[in-house]
């Protein structure tokens, strides 16, 4: 295979997983003070899943199974396993080795994670991409996506609370020498904007003092996220479009809020459809939330084999990237799809 700086990525099988437990808006009602219509206007959320017995291994091995299934390929050719998450079990062992066990893949393997928060996906499946380039002998790479937001929510807080869910995402990659590919990020380090601090149990016998440990819950500046997350996911796809000339068919963006899809759409001068919308039933799964959006595209046949696909993703860091792809739909469709109705989205001040 001639390697080249533009050579596509064919993904061969995708897979989800979400907690058996479903929360509704009217269930966040009863612990804030909020309300479905509240939610659903702002937001387009109409439920999301919580963990209850489930872990971000089981969540991220059930994914990937199903993704390994539908693409139909022997284990043994999986030569790198990437987990994008900000949510892992450990600190150590990462996601991706504890996933390695749990899938039995050889140890003759790349396995680590990414911290990337809601472009996780993305900059894990670029980086897996880059890889294969780089190692001929290995011809799959597994992403996984895979959070517990519950783990890290402020549930006091109801402009925070409503909007995440956990879940998990997956895709098997191989390269395509006939399809095209490109791909954009960035990042601008910022701790005010969306932040969750890491705490640990310091017992450092030799520090002068022990500063007092912040709480692990995340914070964010909804109207400051918004206006970040417009621009960033604009302007990432019109560099994406510029290397390909010409804008896709399709469009599999984060589900954080479908008023920042709405208004990434009003600026791009692109039709609201070519936007997929799963937020209703999931929420936002931080990381995950693309790989999700893209199984379920796959799975309804709202994407078909051969037709053009932008992912693009922003969040925490805060961070943005967009990647090209012409080989996304690895298998025929389950099920025609019809477009998820969705509450009216109401103009004012968004908060997430």
């Amino acid at each position: 295979m001639n390697i080249t700086q533009n050579i596509g990525i064919r993904i061969c099988g995708t897979g989800s997983s979400v907690p058996t437990r479903t929360v509704t808006n009217d269930d966040m009602a009863t612990i804030v003070e909020t309300s479905d219509e509240w939610i659903s206007t702002r937001t387009g959320i109409s439920e999301r899943h919580f963990a209850d017995q489930e872990t971000n291994l089981s969540l991220g091995t059930e994914a990937a199974e199903k993704a390994i299934a539908m693409a139909g390929i022997p284990r043994e050719e999986i030569g790198v396993v990437i987990c994008a998450t900000i949510t892992p079990d450990n600190i150590v062992p990462s996601q991706a080795c504890l996933l390695q066990k749990s899938l039995g893949l050889t140890e003759q393997i790349f396995a680590f994670d990414i911290c990337a928060a809601c472009t996780g996906f993305l900059y894990a499946m670029h980086t897996a991409r880059s890889l294969l380039c780089t190692m001929p002998e290995k011809k799959y790479a597994l992403v996984v996506a895979s959070e517990l937001l519950s783990r890290v929510t402020n549930f006091a807080d109801r402009n925070t609370c409503v909007l995440f869910g956990d879940g998990a995402g997956a895709a098997v990659i191989t390269l395509d020498e006939n399809s095209r590919y490109a791909f954009d990020c960035g990042a601008d380090g910022n701790t005010e904007v969306l932040y969750c601090p890491k705490s640990y149990h310091n017992t450092n016998p030799f520090a002068a003092s022990l500063p007092e440990q912040p709480e692990q819950q995340v914070k964010m500046e909804g109207r400051a996220v918004y206006s970040f997350a417009v621009q960033a996911l604009s302007g990432s796809i019109r560099r994406v479009a510029d290397q390909v000339g010409g804008y896709p068919e399709h469009y599999i963006c984060h589900q954080a809020n479908a008023r920042i899809l709405q208004a990434a759409a009003k600026q791009l001068k692109e039709p609201m459809e070519k936007f997929f919308l799963d937020i209703a039933k999931y929420g936002n799964t931080s990381a995950a939330s693309i790989a999700i959006a893209l199984d379920d595209c796959v799975r309804s046949g709202a994407v078909k084999r051969g037709e053009s696909v932008m992912l693009s993703g922003f969040g925490g860091g805060l961070s943005y990237g967009t990647a090209y792809s012409e080989e996304a739909a690895p298998c025929i469709a389950e099920r025609p799809w019809k477009r998820r109705h969705m509450p009216a989205i109401v103009p004012g001040e968004l908060t997430a």
